[in-house]
């Protein structure tokens, strides 16, 4: 199954990331497809101009 794991915390260090990573890793182990985004490493921008 593929999956997608979408984090949006500026803290790299926070527990929102240590789960994020946690979660995905559980799920490479399983043998899922993990597409993991870090909004904020990819300097996402929300706003529609």
């Amino acid at each position: 199954m593929k999956i997608s794991v979408i984090l949006a915390h500026p803290n790299p260090k926070s527990f929102n990331h240590a789960i994020a990573h946690t979660a995905a890793e559980a799920l490479k182990k399983n043998g899922h497809k993990v597409i993991f985004h870090d909004l904020y490493k990819e300097k996402f921008d929300p706003l529609l101009y």
